[in-house]
Order: structure tokens, then sequence, then C-alpha cells
């Protein structure tokens, strides 16, 4: 992959305008997440070289597709103009190996950003326990969450996109809240399994769908049995729960916690689409083999920003 793009001149009045649009909102502040200055960004809006990481980032915040930018999809023909030459495949054993430590070095910030998201989620409104499952827009499906476990640590539970208090908030666009006891909840089967499973059990629960500008889910996040204000730690969980479960003013207190954590959960569900999108794929062709590069690139992009988040929270 090149070492620095520039935006195509057919697109410099669309990447300007996005800009504009942005600066209105935050624009200084997703500069500072960058860790880029005015005179970079002014290099990149007037059309000229900027480093590759830094041009992927930009675009991933105006909301613009990268390769789209850049002018790659009008120079693809010229790029590959036959798929017929041989491949060199010592050479794409070593451009997997770099993908996957790519891959791994991503999952890894990945999910200590989604630990320390829970856990502050879960202590605004008193809740033992939080989960985060985060929505493949591009399959409608909800992925793997990451759930605290009770010691200080996480546990990973896939949960079927047609099942669950999570799949028809998703479906519903609602918040959901469900009193004491959830298991008297028609809706609560899945809940049930996954209990059977993790030897935990829900009493109360609030699950709230996260919802970007253009209204489309990014995320659920699921609470878990409110505590009440005093209680002895070393109590059985029945003792310590409130039966009262989830009020209006938690759920009150929540809806204005939320923005404080979308777009950290927006580059997460980003991260965790482009993960989704290589941990499966085989690459063989030449033109495949450059898409996947580009997408490590992405992976990079994503996790140093994710990595500047992880002080923050």
């Amino acid at each position: 992959m090149s070492k620095s793009f520039s935006v195509h001149p057919q697109y410099i009045e669309q990447v300007q305008s996005a800009w504009r649009r942005k600066v209105d909102e935050d624009g200084q502040s997703l500069l500072e997440e960058l860790g880029l200055s005015s005179s970079d960004l002014n290099i990149f809006l007037r059309g000229q070289p900027v480093n590759s990481l830094h041009f992927v980032g930009i675009c991933h915040i105006l909301g613009l597709d990268w390769r789209e930018i850049a002018g790659l999809e009008l120079q693809s023909q010229l790029l590959f103009p036959s798929l017929e030459l041989p491949i060199d495949y010592t050479n794409f054993t070593k451009e997997v190996t770099t993908i996957n430590d790519a891959l791994g070095t991503l999952v890894e910030t990945l999910c200590e950003m989604l630990r320390r998201l829970t856990r502050k989620a879960g202590d605004v409104v008193g809740a033992d326990r939080t989960s985060i499952f985060l929505l493949d827009q591009q399959t409608n499906t909800l992925g793997s969450i990451n759930a605290e476990d009770g010691h200080g640590g996480s546990l990973v539970i896939d949960i079927p996109s047609d099942r669950g208090i999570a799949s028809l908030a998703v479906a519903s666009s609602e918040v959901i809240n469900i009193p004491f006891d959830v298991y008297d909840d028609p809706r609560s089967e899945e809940a049930k399994r996954t209990d059977k499973k993790t030897g935990y059990r829900t009493y109360t629960m609030l699950t709230w769908p996260l919802f970007n500008e253009q209204k489309n889910i990014v995320a659920v996040v699921q609470l878990i049995n409110k505590l009440k204000p005093i209680y002895e730690p070393e109590d059985y969980l029945s003792r310590r729960i409130d039966t009262d479960g989830f009020t209006e003013e938690d759920e009150a207190l929540f809806a204005q916690f939320t923005p404080s954590i979308l777009k950290t959960l927006e580059r997460c569900q980003f991260c965790y689409q482009l993960t989704q999108k290589l941990k499966d794929n085989v690459f063989t062709s030449e033109e495949e083999m450059a898409q996947q590069s580009e997408l490590v690139a992405e992976l990079q992009i994503m996790e140093q920003q994710l990595h500047r988040n992880l002080d923050r929270i």
C-alpha cells in the first residue's frame, strides 16, 4: 500500500463541504483524537498527499469512503488490467502473517475498550453487570458481546441474531425495561440460557439501543440487575438487588450519559466490522490481496484511534 494518499480532484469540493459540516459540531476535538494539526488538515483538504493512515482516519470521521475519495476505484482498471499474472505465494504467506498481527492487535485494543465502557456504563445507574452488543450494519446482526464476569474480568458470549432482548431492542429500536423478575417475562428464554451457561442470575434488565447521527443503531447496552443504594458486598445477589428495578430516573440519567460514549462505540463498531471482513476471508488473486492490504491499513488507523481514547475512559 502507498505511503501517502491525496484527495482526487473530483472529490475536493465534497470533502471540503463534509469538513465544514463537522466544524460546526466538534471538528477540533476530532483533530486532537487523530493527532493532527490544522496544517495537516489543510493539506488534506487541498488535495495534497498526506500519510495514508491519517488519510483513512480523516475520511472515516467525515463519513466518506476513503478508497473512493482517493480515486482508487477510478484507477482500479489501470492498476489491475489482468489477473492472469502468476502469484508469488511466498510473499502472500508473509502478507497473511502481517494481517493476522494487525487483526490481533486491534482485537486486543477493542476488547479493552469495551471492558472499560461496560464498567463505566454500569456504574452510571448502579447495575451489577453490563454487556455491550455491537451491531454489524452490513449483515444487520448482533456480533459478540464483551460482558463483565463479576470478578473484574470479562467474557465473550455469542448471541443469536434472532433471539434475546438485545435483538428485540434492535428490531423495535426502543428501550426495553424489564422489572423484577425477568424470568417471568415470556421474552426471557435467551437470558435463562445464558444464565445457565454462566452460573449467573438475571432479575432485572434495562436494554438500550444507541443511535448515530444518521439514526442507525450502533450498539445495544444491556444493564443487568439494579443494585440497592446500600448493600453488603458479601451478601448473595438476591439480597443485593433492588427489586424495584431500573427506574425512570435511571433511564433519564443513562440518556444523559450515552452521548459521551457514542463516538467511541462507533469506532468500535467500525473496527468490529473490519475484523469480521478479515478473519474468515481467504484471498487468492492479486486484486483481492491488494484489497486486503487496504483493510489492514484501516485496522491500523482504527486501533491507533481506539488506543488514544483508552486513557480517557
